[in-house]
């Protein structure tokens, strides 16, 4: 395996951040930093400059969607893969308009994951 991809994973739910870091265990992809919201999402992103952003949508406090705004104010090239189980149409657009490069649907499978991470890595980050 060559490169590892430095990867943040915001989730407001413990249990799912822990679901995709064992999910991610192994792979190419290193969960380097873990934020439970979009305030942590946006600190934690200055702080670490992940490859690899998987962001939640609907979150208390700031919404994915706005930290995602935030993120792509201070790095235009930033990586983020949009995450949500309440995938309405308007909240995945806005996340693809506002930067997003793709999105996971919830509940997340860890081979849907691995696969939507490798295709959006291998399309938007320069080894």
């Amino acid at each position: 395996m060559s490169k590892k991809y430095k990867v943040l994973v915001v989730d407001d739910s413990a249990a799912m951040r822990m679901l995709i870091k064992a999910s991610l265990q192994g792979s190419e992809f290193d969960v380097v930093a873990e934020a439970k919201d979009g305030q942590e999402a946006v600190q934690s992103f200055k702080a670490n400059a992940p490859d690899l952003m998987l962001l939640d949508i609907v979150m208390p406090g700031m919404s994915g969607v706005e930290a995602l705004k935030q993120i792509m104010a201070f790095n235009k090239n930033a990586v983020v893969v949009m995450a949500s189980s309440m995938g309405t149409e308007d909240a995945v657009q806005d996340a693809l308009k506002a930067g997003a490069k793709n999105f996971l649907q919830k509940p997340i499978e860890q081979e849907a994951l691995l696969k939507i991470l490798r295709n959006t890595a291998n399309t938007f980050i320069r080894k």
